[in-house]
């Protein structure tokens, strides 16, 4: 069973059996796994792609003014 739950930046956690995976198809693809975690592990898979995102947004805005 996969569930996504797709962020603004392009990256991605998604669980995958008994674990969880950060994933940023925009760049590389949905089948590059950038990092995993342990299913009980998920609230720090949570903040690690929120973190990542939020740099994502930060550059796209700089860029832009």
């Amino acid at each position: 069973m996969v569930i996504p739950l797709v962020p603004r930046g392009g990256f991605t956690v998604r669980r995958i059996g008994d674990r969880w995976e950060l994933v940023n198809s925009r760049c590389y693809g949905r089948t590059v796994v950038l990092h995993s975690w342990p299913r009980d592990a998920h609230a720090e898979a949570f903040e690690h792609c929120h973190r990542l995102n939020q740099g994502v947004t930060a550059q796209q805005q700089a860029l832009q003014r």
